[in-house]
């Protein structure tokens, strides 16, 4: 394994171990990947994501799908999601998939975020894009996503979860939290109107 190589893995594991401190994933939940070569590594499926090592990724080859990997492990089970919008979108070079539990709820609600009162929207051209409930894992779900990302680079997945795209991993974060730092005030504000 290259010097480059193992420390863009060990961004992707900071950049999980962050997220699940955050709140934005729990120990198994959640999955994150960056361009490399003629694919992608991935996040393994269920290995705690908060205590990841860089022999723990999972290379996938955009034409031939997950290569074995050294301990075994077997790619997070939306590998082929990510595959899908590496193959659409040549500009992305991380995803990052959180269950985002206040993005989750508000857009559940069906509620938004109103990327024009919040200067965080800047940061993501306050585009995002909403896909219907589908089975994780699934191929339609892949597709759905990739599809909504082409319009705009966050997806929200109705009970499920956000998608993430960006030009490095913690750029990646970094929208996922804004995004919820609004969904949250978003929800707040909504249950306060009540009062």
């Amino acid at each position: 394994m290259s010097e480059d190589l193992r420390k863009a893995l060990m961004d992707v594991a900071e950049v999980m171990r962050l997220a699940h401190s955050k709140g934005l994933i729990n120990v198994l939940g959640g999955n994150a990947s960056i361009r490399w070569g003629d694919g992608f590594w991935i996040t393994p499926s269920q290995i705690p994501k908060n205590k990841l090592d860089v022999t723990d990724f999972v290379y996938v080859d955009i034409n031939e799908g997950p290569k074995p990997n050294v301990k075994g492990r077997k790619p997070s089970i939306e590998w082929r999601m990510h595959r899908e919008i590496y193959a659409a979108l040549s500009d992305v070079n991380a995803i990052l998939h959180t269950h985002s539990p206040y993005t989750i709820a508000l857009y559940s609600l069906g509620l938004s975020v109103r990327p024009s009162e919040f200067v965080e929207a800047f940061s993501f051209s306050g585009c995002v894009s909403v896909v219907p409930k589908l089975p994780a894992g699934s191929s339609e779900l892949a597709s759905a996503v990739t599809e909504a990302l082409v319009k705009c680079r966050i997806a929200v997945l109705l009970g499920h979860g956000v998608v993430v795209t960006a030009s490095d991993i913690f750029r990646a974060l970094d929208i996922a939290e804004s995004l919820e730092n609004m969904a949250k005030i978003e929800l707040f504000r909504n249950m306060l109107r009540r009062f």
